[in-house]
């Protein structure tokens, strides 16, 4: 397991640099989005959950969080990244410490991105609502007393996905983690036409998250059809096979 770890926080390394420039284009782009909601758009009073909302940010991120996870498998094959002829591929270790290594990178960038949404989102929150204040009372002579920062953060619709309130949410989200990391980790180990199986596996994988994250607060609907349970089964079955495909991929040569 050490060997395993350290083989990750190497891949870290050499994806650090592109980690970081994804998502200081996901928070400009959030900003960009807000402002210009706030100036043009006649928004201002209406708070930062409800500009996350009508900009689409619900949406937005997922989109970040897939590139987060490409990027940081990308970077781990990288060698002219590396700058020393050493990637995930030919430092030692067996071929599951190779692939868990790399579904380690990839679920730690996961944690990491969605952290720093949480901490922009603090950010941005006082600046946004100076702002809002501002204009309102240019426009109208006077402003509403703004919402305070912990009524922002529980109005906001992808918070309140992100951000577990109850057990069997912070089991999905766990869930959602660990096999978006796994396949994202076997998409970028894989080549040629293997991509295929594997991107439409994680395609089915991810339309079966998306529909247990839209009802986990309703419990009583999850499994109640038996063509959506046959869905989800097929789902795990396939994306277990997925996993152990590329390891053996990884055994016999056959990654990029």
């Amino acid at each position: 397991m050490k060997h395993t770890l350290t083989l990750a926080a190497w891949n870290f390394r050499l994806a650090r640099r592109y980690l970081l420039a994804l998502w200081g284009i996901f928070a400009a782009q959030q900003l960009a989005l807000v402002v210009f909601r706030i100036c043009w758009q006649g928004a201002a009073g209406m708070g930062l959950a409800s500009h996350y909302y009508f900009t689409m940010q619900i949406f937005a991120y997922p989109g970040f969080y897939l590139l987060t996870g490409l990027a940081a498998g990308l970077a781990t094959h990288n060698s002219r990244r590396a700058r020393s002829g050493y990637t995930w591929a030919t430092l030692p270790g067996t071929p599951g410490q190779k692939f868990g290594a790399k579904a380690i990178t990839i679920a730690a960038a996961e944690v990491v991105f969605a952290a720093w949404q949480f901490v922009w989102y603090i950010v941005e929150f006082y600046p946004v609502t100076a702002l809002e204040v501002h204009l309102a009372r240019k426009l109208y002579g006077a402003a509403l007393p703004p919402a305070n920062l912990y009524e922002q953060v529980v109005a906001n619709n992808l918070f309140s996905r992100l951000l577990p309130r109850r057990p069997l949410q912070l089991v999905i989200l766990l869930g959602i983690l660990a096999l978006s990391a796994l396949l994202l980790a076997a998409l970028d180990t894989v080549r040629g036409w293997r991509k295929l199986p594997v991107f439409a596996v994680g395609g089915l994988c991810a339309w079966q998250c998306f529909y247990l994250v839209t009802v986990e607060q309703h419990p009583a609907w999850m499994f109640t059809s038996a063509s959506r349970n046959v869905t989800i089964a097929l789902a795990a079955v396939l994306a277990v096979l997925t996993v152990w495909w590329a390891v053996r991929s990884i055994r016999r040569g056959e990654t990029c």
